[in-house]
């Protein structure tokens, strides 16, 4: 069985930071809206652009070169995508990348590749089959099926908590251990049920436990 190349998952903080497209057909358009989406500095450089690029342009969204790619366009780049038809040019690209870099013409030139993404509300699942779209489509409408509204309230439910745990007399191990005992597959189950309302009801009464508990810790 081949390996997958790209075995090393992560994700990435593109605020404010420098990206750039080198190409302006319909992929430097999809892999420009999800480098906005995730609120990157955004450069496209391309002699002819796709009418969706030039509108975005026009709202600011983006900084458009309608010119030649020259290599001094990827100078403190983040990430570089290489998304021209011409494969010879994406691999010069690539060579001469500095930074993260994905190739779309071939992805084993580049050092990254960008997985499949299922977002509901602030939950993000990637997802990637090491070549196999077909299933990844599959997979990725089964996730945002499993996981469904339920499980993004539910989140927002927990962040907030969190955050309130955090003004108790506990230290940063206690609350560790408080949400590994607290979250336990059982509670997924109840979401998985339905039973959201004494999902939450079920960490409540082990959230009100554990103040009182580093109440009494305190006296």
């Amino acid at each position: 069985m081949k390996k997958n190349a790209f075995s090393y998952p992560a994700m990435l903080d593109l605020d404010n930071r420098k990206c750039v497209i080198i190409g302006g057909g319909k992929v430097a358009v999809r892999k420009a809206l999800t480098l906005i989406e995730a609120g990157a500095a955004l450069t496209v450089v391309t002699p002819k652009a796709d009418p969706q690029l030039l509108a975005l342009a026009k709202t600011g969204l983006l900084q458009l070169e309608q010119r030649a790619y020259t290599e001094a366009d990827l100078q403190d780049a983040f990430i570089t995508v290489a998304a021209t038809g011409d494969f010879a040019l994406n691999r010069q690209i690539a060579v001469a990348a500095p930074c993260l870099c994905n190739v779309v013409t071939e992805p084993a030139l580049g050092n990254f590749s960008v997985p499949a993404a299922v977002r509901n509300g602030a939950l993000t699942f990637t997802l990637s089959t090491g070549g196999m779209p077909a299933l990844t489509r599959v997979l990725a409408r089964d996730l945002k099926e499993y996981y469904g509204e339920d499980f993004a309230a539910f989140n927002d439910f927990l962040q907030e908590l969190r955050l309130e745990l955090k003004t108790t007399a506990s230290t940063p191990e206690e609350r560790t251990a408080f949400w590994r005992q607290t979250l336990t597959q059982s509670v997924i189950d109840l979401l998985h049920a339905g039973q959201v309302d004494q999902a939450k009801e079920t960490i409540t009464d082990a959230a009100n436990r554990f103040r009182l508990e580093s109440q009494n810790r305190t006296r």
